[in-house]
């Protein structure tokens, strides 16, 4: 199987996050310290159902984890990287989302929702992404062998922060190779697959071949974790198909069915502004997957929607010198599977001053209620006889 080709937005991501430099190729996993027993008081395990989806977590916002074993992604707490807290990711919110653009592009084929917002409830696999290569000894590490996701609350680990910030691909690489070995999967004699041994910043893809495993970055021969898996799929204890695998594990492509929430914070729907009024709208947006490239579409009144959208990690936009008049503003907002949510505002522009609510007095109410804290929207009645609407 190819890899998967990366869309117009991820593209013009990835050119704007990767650095120059040879292809120096990095360790993948940093060796872990030996398991200590099961605790006792770890929270009760419910196994992962064959073919169902599952949901993976990029965490950038840092984490201070505790000790328990097995680790638990929804407790923070794991056997081993305990020992201090991990920072937020340092690399700016385009890389952050280019990251998890091209995970996504990756997983397309498999049922895995890949998201940086961490889930309310159910079971969901962790990538911490913090620390360095520098501090860790590798690009990452997570524990293996789990055949079934019969711990289906693993946590992983990639150090990508420091030098290797503005990595995009090889970001995506590391996140998804930790989160396969919490899955059960090995590495692979396949230079430019994710499950290879060593890695750096090109693009990398789960192949559907049966190849063989390797124990390290020599690629001397590795014995498997899960031979009866690799034998009912390949004829061969030692060879791994890891799109066979993933479809076992996860079942058919996840598929995207809930649009966004978008929340008007600013300004108020029904505020009023002196000409030439200048402002921004702001959102809070949210969605099963964000953060993540939103398409934009913003019009006026009775004008059709626009035939083009931007792009953008953040939906909000300013708007400057709008004139005179009562100006009912439009906007949807797509999510990358095209699940769409419309805003609708309106906009008062006037000659005059607003009134300062503290010291005008008098004061008649016009239009609705607003969401805003200052409830209802009032304007002195005497500018409102003497307002020119266009």
């Amino acid at each position: 199987m190819e890899a998967s080709p990366l869309n117009a937005a991820l593209l013009l991501l990835t050119l704007a996050a990767e650095p120059s430099g040879g292809p120096r190729m990095h360790r993948q996993d940093a060796p872990l310290p030996p398991r200590p027993p099961t605790d006792a008081l770890a929270a009760p395990i419910r196994p992962h159902a064959l073919g169902q989806n599952t949901t993976l977590y990029v965490n950038f916002e840092g984490v201070e984890l505790t000790e328990c074993n097995p680790s638990d992604s929804r407790r923070d707490c794991s056997w081993y990287n305990f020992e201090q807290p991990f920072p937020p990711f340092s690399g700016t919110i385009q890389t952050q989302v280019g990251v998890l653009q091209a995970m996504r592009s990756d997983v397309a084929d498999y049922g895995i929702r890949v998201t940086a917002q961490r889930p309310e409830s159910g079971n969901y696999t962790m990538v911490v992404y913090g620390g360095t290569e520098a501090e860790y000894g590798a690009l990452g590490s997570a524990p293996a062998g789990d055949c079934d996701d019969e711990v289906p609350n693993q946590i992983a680990f990639a150090h990508l922060d420091g030098e290797l910030s503005e990595w995009v691909n090889g970001g995506a690489t590391t996140a998804l190779h930790e989160a396969a070995h919490s899955w059960g999967l090995d590495h692979i004699d396949a230079e430019g697959s994710i499950m290879f041994p060593s890695g750096n910043n090109s693009p990398t893809y789960f192949r559907d071949e049966c190849d063989l495993m390797v124990e390290d970055t020599d690629l001397n021969p590795g014995q498997a974790s899960c031979p009866e898996v690799n034998m009912a799929h390949c004829g061969d204890s030692s060879r791994q198909n890891a799109a066979a695998r993933l479809t076992r594990l996860f079942g058919p492509a996840y598929v995207d069915m809930q649009a966004p929430t978008v929340e008007l914070l600013e300004p108020r729907d029904g505020q009023y502004f002196q000409a030439p009024a200048n402002f921004d709208v702001v959102f809070e947006t949210n969605d099963d997957q964000h953060p993540q490239a939103y398409s934009v579409w913003a019009w006026l009144g009775d004008e059709p929607r626009p035939a083009d959208d931007s792009v953008r990690v953040d939906p909000g936009f300013s708007v400057t010198d709008l004139p005179i008049g009562t100006w009912e503003f439009h906007v949807v907002v797509a999510d990358e599977a095209g699940n769409e949510t419309e805003v609708d505002f309106t906009i008062e522009v006037g000659e005059d001053p607003p009134p300062d609510p503290a010291t005008d007095e008098g004061c008649g109410c016009r239009g609705g209620r607003s969401p805003g804290a200052l409830g209802w929207i009032c304007v002195p009645l005497a500018l409102a006889r003497r307002r020119r609407w266009g």
